[in-house]
């Protein structure tokens, strides 16, 4: 029976998507950490296993093939002892190895020098290069934990927690949050969430602006039914508003990407990151000024998230956001300069009529 050896190739195909499922999978399948997986991806071609037999090696390559990894199979030849020949002369004695020993940097073994760690396969002289290559670092470098790495609202933990720890990041550290937004996946996620956050504001914008609203016209004076009527109809029609908002506002967002040349991750990553933004609505609670500073922290939230999503410069995600109102402001100046050559069309000379 032959045995054989797995080595990992890398990616079946490239994509960021494809990584990010390729490194979970890692993690899952072999339990290993953030860091180690990626680790791994980068150090492609790596023997994974050596010395197996045949019905082992298909489990590790349909291992791969699950979460998108690439692999090569090469058999080995099987090693037969051969039977030691019967001497009748006294067996000298063994001199003890005199050469050179040299540490695997992966497993830690001693062995002859050779250039192939016999206990774990990894190739030595690579992994020597790889050491000297690394930037030297005076502390160990700390690892990232799954909750690190991916946004808490999509972690599976409870409704509660996860929304108030995505909120707090989302607003006090959107670089580093936007970044673990464009390692997710998914719509749903990202669309309840700025669902929820869009409802919150425009209720505590609504709030404030109907007890202004009753400081000039006192309750008394309005209709009890139309009142209600009125507040039926926004309870009803919120939500969908704003479902609208983040759908068309990510298709014409994505368009003025694709123009300036800054969409490198898809239509995905724009609807995530303009969903995640939301959170800047939930400034609207605060009474009077809540709409305005929520407005203007949206607009920088989404200047972040469609730079960490798209991992282009600011200058492309802001020229991306304002290329509609650049466009609609240009278009009333070209309207203003052309009213005169109309009215002098119209028999009007100077756009003056006599």
């Amino acid at each position: 029976m032959g045995v054989y050896k797995v080595i990992f190739m890398g990616l079946t195909v490239a994509g960021p998507e494809e990584e990010a499922r390729l490194l979970r999978g890692l993690q899952k399948k072999f339990s290993l950490t953030p860091e180690k997986a990626e680790r791994l991806l980068q150090k492609v071609p790596v023997v994974v296993k050596k010395g197996i037999s045949k019905e082992e090696m298909e489990k590790y390559v349909k291992a791969f093939e699950e979460i998108g990894g690439r692999t090569r199979v090469e058999e080995e030849e099987e090693m037969i002892p051969e039977l030691p020949e019967i001497s009748t002369q006294p067996e000298p004695a063994k001199k003890p190895f005199m050469g050179r020993m040299i540490t695997c940097p992966q497993c830690g073994f001693e062995q002859p020098e050779t250039n192939e760690c016999v206990k774990c396969g990894v190739i030595l002289s690579k992994a020597a290069f790889e050491k000297v290559a690394a930037p030297p670092t005076e502390k160990k470098t700390k690892e990232r934990s799954p909750e690190e790495r991916f946004v808490a609202w999509e972690s599976g933990e409870g409704f509660i927690s996860a929304f108030f720890r995505t909120t707090r990041d989302a607003l006090f550290s959107p670089t580093r949050f936007f970044k673990r937004v464009g390692f997710g996946e998914g719509y749903l996620s990202a669309l309840i969430y700025g669902l929820i956050c869009g409802i919150i504001g425009s209720g505590g914008a609504l709030v404030w602006q109907w007890y202004l609203f009753s400081q000039w016209f006192p309750v008394q004076k309005l209709s009890d039914i139309a009142s209600s009527i009125y507040i039926s109809l926004l309870i009803i029609l919120i939500p969908f508003a704003i479902i609208f908002s983040l759908v068309f506002g990510s298709i014409v967002t994505h368009l003025c990407l694709m123009i300036v040349g800054g969409n490198k991750r898809g239509f995905q990553s724009t609807f995530r990151a303009i969903s995640y933004a939301f959170a800047g609505h939930l400034f609207a609670v605060i009474p009077f000024i809540g709409s305005t500073i929520g407005g203007i922290y949206f607009l920088i939230l989404m200047i972040i998230g469609l730079r960490e999503g798209h991992t282009i410069s600011t200058g492309k995600a802001v020229l991306a956001i304002f290329l509609p109102f650049i466009v609609g402001v240009g278009l009333v100046i070209l309207a203003i300069a052309l009213v005169p050559f109309l009215f002098r069309s119209l028999g009007f000379p100077g756009g003056v009529g006599v």
